[in-house]
Order: structure tokens, then sequence, then C-alpha cells
């Protein structure tokens, strides 16, 4: 007699329930009464409770068609809940496709080792008509048989005709009895075995449920009940891929056994932009497939899966499941019964991809580790990197992190031993990184363009060759002023300023998504006579087009909402459709394409100025990121960045290509700070549409969670004050490892008992984005 916790579809909370015959595990999906209704529930742990104050109801059972969840996948969600602070239902939302059901194949067989004389008239019937079924003409046997074959088979009794009367043929499986170990008879065997194969539905619609269920009690017939077979390459195809080496240079050799030959279980690649990152991650994949091991690739953004699926699917054939948010929930289900049943060993994907239930699990590999991206913003607020750390604990798997730029924190558990750290500083096949000039927009009469951007572009453009220009903010314009009577278009529902669109003739929120349709003059006077400040990709693209004819693609987020507009756009530009490629910073990250010989940073200094503490950090790994893209093939790359600050620390950096010297100055400052690594953060966000109302609640809060042992700074309003007609306050909170972790339970406590008057308040554990 066990009890188990259960999660109950629908709720937020655990139950305990009985399995008086100790038939189920943890991870299966059973039914239980709840409330006086039948629900699904989810076993997630053992309770140990001794007695209980309540009566406990037995669980009914296990419910078909579903799939049941290794008991180590389940602590890993139960972790996420726990080390996050949300909820479990908000994890299981995250990690499972929406009803996720195996396909299952019902069928029947005829059991021919029977004896006739035994049946009924009525079940006699049901066999005639089945042998029948299954017995075929000479003719039919000979398109997949020899005449010598059939000759041999009929020889030895192995087929043989219905009766004497009878012209058609059918296999005799007493006979076959001897020969069961014959490999030679095997191919004739199975021909048969498929033909005697009829669908449960169609069976059941010719002949009386209940006759057929007396002939299966009997075993005249067979029921079976098989998983649906899905279409597979076959394991030959699968090997001649696998074993077909990529070459590697010594240095990339050098890492690939030390990853795969070291005890230690996480790696750090830092590796300059091109230089061969991914070979080095194909090379350990392979090598896992060979011994029948799975892994998991994750890359940043949407906008790489297409790239790397090509490559993938090149490299690797069928055995590659593609999971992402833009994929639909059946798509998403099919992959995830492809990986369940082990069908597919190597999984690609972005942030989400980390669920992905891989069997025999060797990798888990995390391509631009340094990228916010793997943070979700929304509950449950999860990094996939601290998920893929706690998987690899549970799976007993390896870690292997890569970047140009890696993101602080992990560069310092790098240096200090806990990341095995390993350098590629030459670009693969010793291509020489770009040049990189720095221009001062303050001597510019231009501030969209200066001079030596804009002759580099024609340059480029008469040689045939691709151009990258970065600006990382989308739209036409952030903000339209009327130089008349002052008024600035904002947004009625948020204290943000309205960003313009040319291309729909609209004004967007792009906090609220809210639009309304703009007609050139001021909202408010009528006046014609506008400023268009804060331009956006939008307003680049129409200037560049004034001064150069020729096919430019825009990559924003607005462009990019219908399906596979990543892929077009990649496959596209690589293919030399577009001459010059627009975009925000979601075009700055991992793309490959060998024609491009030239960057340019539009505004170098956006993030720069934000007041966040990771400001220079991301600045950093943006503009090195996508001056990565240049001179990638058999071209010479240049890089041109403007700014109004090119004699900040991070500028200076930037152009020397010089990580190690920003890393010393912004650690020197982290430490100083008491910010991550040297410390745990929480922010606390909290929102009600009534502005009074919000300021007492946040302020009593604030005195039930003051403790001296962190520190917890009094609530301050959001950079973005209001959102959606929701005022927004923030508790920040930082301290160290073993103080933060212990502050999580009392704070855990606070809020089951705190009311929060309509407040809406979430929790965000190691935030990124304190906007």
């Amino acid at each position: 007699m066990k009890y188990y916790k259960l999660f109950v579809d629908g709720t937020n909370s655990f139950f305990t329930y009985l399995d008086s015959e100790e038939i189920y595990n943890i991870g299966d999906r059973v039914l239980v009464s709840f409330r006086n209704r039948e629900k699904g529930a989810l076993i997630v742990q053992e309770d140990k409770t001794e007695k209980f104050d309540f009566k406990v109801l037995e669980i009914k059972r296990k419910l078909e068609n579903e799939i049941s969840l290794s008991p180590k996948y389940i602590e890993l969600l139960l972790w996420i809940s726990s080390y996050y602070l949300c909820n479990f239902s908000q994890v299981i939302s995250a990690a499972l496709p929406k009803e996720l059901k195996i396909k299952y194949e019902e069928f029947y067989r005829l059991n021919f080792l029977i004896d006739l004389n035994e049946l009924k008239d009525d079940e006699i019937k049901i066999i005639k008509y089945l042998r029948e079924k299954i017995s075929l003409a000479k003719t039919t046997l000979r398109k997949n048989f020899s005449l010598e074959e059939i000759k041999e088979y009929l020889e030895i009794n192995l087929i043989r005709f219905e009766d004497e009367e009878s012209k058609r043929l059918n296999f005799n499986y007493t006979e076959y009895e001897s020969y069961l170990g014959s490999e030679k008879y095997k191919k004739v065997y199975e021909y048969f075995l498929q033909r005697n194969r009829f669908s449960k539905k169609s069976l059941e619609e010719k002949f009386d449920k209940k006759l057929i269920e007396r002939v299966v009690n009997k075993n005249y017939i067979i029921f079976e009940k098989k998983i649906f077979e899905r279409e597979f390459d076959s394991q030959e195809e699968i090997k001649k891929i696998i074993t077909d080496d990529l070459k590697l240079t010594e240095n990339q050799e050098s890492i690939v056994k030390d990853i795969e030959n070291k005890n230690e279980k996480y790696f750090l690649i830092k590796g300059i932009t091109g230089s061969g990152k991914t070979e080095i991650y194909i090379r350990l994949i392979k090598n896992s497939l060979k011994e029948k091991k799975g892994s998991i690739f994750l890359v940043p953004e949407i906008s790489l899966t297409p790239q790397m699926k090509e490559r993938f699917t090149r490299e690797f054939g069928d055995e590659v499941a593609v999971l992402h948010s833009n994929i639909s929930d059946k798509e998403k289900q099919k992959e995830w019964l492809n990986i369940i049943e082990g069908k597919k060993k190597v999984v690609l994907g972005a942030r989400s991809a980390i669920f992905a239930p891989v069997k025999d699990l060797a990798y888990i590999i995390i391509d631009e580790e340094h990228e916010n991206s793997y943070k979700q913003d929304t509950n449950p607020r999860y990094n996939a990197k601290y998920v893929a750390i706690k998987k690899a604990i549970l799976e007993n798997c390896k870690i292997v992190m890569g970047s140009a730029t890696p993101d602080i924190e992990s560069y310092y558990l790098g240096k200090k031993n806990q990341f095995q750290l390993e350098i590629l500083d030459k670009r693969y096949n010793n291509i020489e990184l770009p040049d990189i000039d720095m221009v001062d927009m303050k001597n510019e009469e231009n501030n969209f363009f200066s001079k030596e951007l804009l002759k580099s572009i024609r340059d480029t453009l008469l040689k045939g060759e691709q151009v990258i220009l970065l600006l990382n903010r989308k739209g036409y314009s952030t903000m339209i002023q009327c130089k008349d009577c002052g008024y600035i278009e904002e947004c009625e529902h948020c204290s943000i300023k309205l960003s313009y669109y040319e291309s729909t003739k609209k004004l967007k929120c792009n906090y609220c998504g809210r639009e309304r349709n703009f007609y050139g003059k001021c909202s408010k006077c009528g006046s014609k006579n506008l400023h268009y400040g804060g331009k956006g990709t939008e307003q680049i693209e129409e200037k560049l087009k004034e001064i150069f004819d020729v096919s430019i693609i825009r990559v924003d987020s607005e462009t990019a909402r219908q399906k596979d507009f990543y892929e077009k756009t990649y496959f596209d530009f690589l293919n030399k459709k577009y001459d010059i490629m627009i975009g925000t910073q979601m075009i700055a990250k991992g793309l490959h394409f060998p024609n491009v010989t030239l960057v340019g940073v539009i505004n170098a200094d956006l993030i720069l100025s934000f007041p966040d503490f990771r400001a220079s950090e991301k600045t950093f790994q943006l503009i090195t990121q996508v001056a990565g893209r240049a001179g990638r093939g058999d071209k010479k790359g240049k890089v041109i960045i403007q700014t109004y600050q090119p004699e900040n620390y991070v500028m200076e950096n930037i152009k020397n290509s010089d990580y190690e010297a920003f890393y010393n100055k912004e650690i020197e400052m982290r430490e100083i700070l008491e910010y991550p690594p040297f410390s745990k953060t929480i922010n606390i966000g909290f929102s009600h549409t009534d502005e009074k109302l919000l300021e007492r609640v946040t302020a009593e809060f604030f005195k039930l969670i003051k403790r001296e042992y962190v520190n917890i700074f009094a609530p301050n309003k959001s950079l973005v004050y209001k959102v959606k007609d929701r005022y927004r306050k923030n508790i920040f909170i930082k301290g160290k490892k073993d103080k933060i972790n212990y502050f999580k339970k009392e704070l855990l406590e606070t809020l089951e008992k705190f009311d929060s008057k309509g407040c809406r308040i979430v929790i965000d554990v190691d935030p990124i984005n304190l906007i």
C-alpha cells in the first residue's frame, strides 16, 4: 500500500490518493475522483505521512493513451516550481505539449494454431472469412517472390492451398515452427504476418462484437494494440550519416577530447565569432549517436532554427526533432512522441526544448549561452541554462555552453574552475577577423548614416557582396511630436510614447499592443507640422531606398509574424536574393552568410543608456555578435560602428575585440556593487489599476518582508510605470546565495498569508529584465 501526491488537472495544488495494490509509479497519468467528478491527474511524489486526518480516496485506474513521465523528469518539474516560486500548473503548461496522447493501432490477428473441429458454426464463419482475406493467388505471390522460392515453399509445405478446389495460397504456421531460427524463410513469414492483420474497427463493423469477444476469449483470434509506428529512416541510413566525419582543427579536436574524456560535467567554450564552435557541437552529437545516446541543442532565437535545422538535417537525417514556439501543437505532439519513444535522439530548438524527454541523454548544448532569450519573461520565469544544469545532474549528462561573448556570470565560473573553460581564439580555416571602425556621430551631419558607412555600403554593393545593418529598434519612429502645440502621441493605457509604423500607417503601443490609424496630423490640434523622433528599422529602410536602388529585406518582430518567415528569409538572403538586410537584435546572433562583408551598427548607444547593471554587458555582446557576421567566407570583412560615445570603455573594448579587458572592468564593478555573480537577485513586481492602492500594498508588503540578512530595496516605480491600465512597482532583493535561498522560503510563507487586495504579484528569481 502506497500513498501518492497527485497534481489534479485544473488545480494549483497537490492532493493525496491511495495506491492499495502498488501498481502505479511516479510520472503516471491516472484517473481519480475529485469533488464528485472524475479528473485526470499526474503522480508527482510519494506521500510518507503515516496518519491522515481525512479520508484518502483510491486511484481509480491508469489513463489510456497517455504517456508516463520518468521520476527524474517529475523531479525536474518540481525543482523548477520550487526554485522559481511558481505554481506547478504553470510549469506543466510550459514543459508539456497540450493534450499529449499516444496514438495506438488496434487490430486482430487470426490464430492458425487451432482445431477447426472445436468451433461452432458462427465461429467457423468468422474464421473462414479471415483465412480467405489472408490467402492470395499465386500470381500475387509472384510479385514479391521468385518462382524458385514459391516452388520450394510448396514442396516443404510452408505455403499450401486452402483446399483441393481452391487456387488460393496460405501460410502454414504449424510447419513454420520447425523453421523458427531460419533467416531463409523469415521473409515469407513476415509477408503473410502483415496480411494477417485486421483493424478493430473494420472487423467490428462486419461481425457482432459479442461473437468477436467470444473467439478472442477462446484464443481463436488474437487482439493486439501497438503504438502507432511513425515514418522513420532506417538505421542503416542513420549509420551512414553519423559515420561521415567532419574535419576539425587541432584546437577543435583537443576540445572534443576534453569534453568526452574529462570527468567534469560543465564546459564553457569561449570561441570568437566564426571559430567553429558548431563543428565541435556536431562532432560531440555524432559520437554520442554512435553509442545510441541523445543530445539537446539549444539556440537562443527561432531565427537561428532554419540555419541549424538545415545543417542538422544534412548531418543527422530524420534523427532530428525540431521544437520551438512557432510550430503547431500537432507538430509539437508528433515530435514529442518520437522523442519519448526513442525514435529521435537529437533535439534542436529554442528555450522550451530543454524539456524534451530525450532518452539516454549525453549532452545538453547551449549555443550563444549569453543570450537573454534563454530566460522566459512570463510564468514560469525559468532560465533554460539553470534548468539545463539541474537536468544534467538528474540525467548524469554533460553541459556544453558556447559563446564569443560569454555571460559575465558564466565566465566567472569558468575562471573559478566551476566550469571547464575551453578557448578558441582563431577563426575556422584561419579566416581573418573583420576590421572594426568606430565613427563618432557627433561630427556627422547626417544622423542616420555617416559618410564612411555610406561609402562602404556603396563599395560593397559594387563588388556584388552583401550588407547587414543593425538598429535595435523596430517601427518607423518611436515618437511623434507636434511642432505647433508640443503634444506627443502617447498610449492611453500605458505610460509610453506610441511608435509609428509607416508600413501600416498606424500608431502602436509596443507594450499593450493597441493600434490606431494615423493620418499624418496631430491628434490634439490637427497640425501637420510634426517631428518624427527616434528612428526605427522602417525609417532606415526608407532612407536607404532613397540612396541605393537595390533589394532590401527588413527583419524585426513586425515582419516576422507569418509562419516560416525566418526560414524563407534565411535562404533568400543566403542565395543573394537581397543585397542588404536591416534588422533588430534577432539578426545579430549566430547567422552564417559567407557573402556578407560589411556590417554597420546604426546606433550603438541604444542599450548603453538603460538603467540596468547589465547594460554595458548587453551592449558589448550585441555589437560584438553582429560584428561577427562580417567576413565569414573567403572575403575580408569590415564593421562600422556609429556611436556618440567612442571614448566609453565598452566601445573601446569592442573596437579592440578585447573581451578579457571588458570582463575585468565589469567583474570589478560587480564585486564592488555586490551584483551577480557575487549575489543572487529576486524582483517582486506589483501591479494594479488603482495607483493609491498599489502604493499602500507595496509599502505594507515591504515592511513584512524586510530582513537584515539580505538587501531589500524600497518599492520603486517600473521604468514603464503604467501598462494596460495597470500601474507597476517593484521590490528588488539581492543577497548571498544561501541567504536568498532561505529568504525564498520566508517569502512564500508571507505570500500565502498576505492580503494583496487585488494586486497582481509576480516573482522573478534571477531576473534579467529589470524594466
